[in-house]
């Protein structure tokens, strides 16, 4: 299997899985706001699957919100999981 990078892709307003080659196996969409990032769609290829993808994007960007002092407003039901049994994110979270 490639080599295979979480990357930011502000042009785009998502996180890739991006492989050597450049190829995108998946990627989670991001929305900014003024108060919060809205996070609704996640979608990893399915070749990836059940490979803990989902979750390293979801990490990924979390974090990455985190350290830029962001909020995340979770629409995407599989971050929204993710989140929920990760409670070492809750202070990411957006509550309205």
């Amino acid at each position: 299997m490639a080599e295979i990078s979480i990357v930011d892709n502000p042009k785009e307003n998502r996180y890739e899985l991006r492989e050597e080659d450049g190829g995108i196996s998946g990627y989670l969409e991001y929305l900014i706001r003024d108060e919060f990032v809205v996070l609704p769609h996640t979608e990893v290829d399915r070749s990836l699957r059940g490979g803990g993808w989902g979750g390293k994007l979801a990490q990924f960007a979390l974090d990455d919100l985190k350290t830029k002092g962001a909020k995340a407003y979770p629409t995407c039901p599989f971050v929204e999981r993710w989140m929920d049994r990760h409670p070492e994110y809750n202070e990411v979270r957006y509550r309205p």
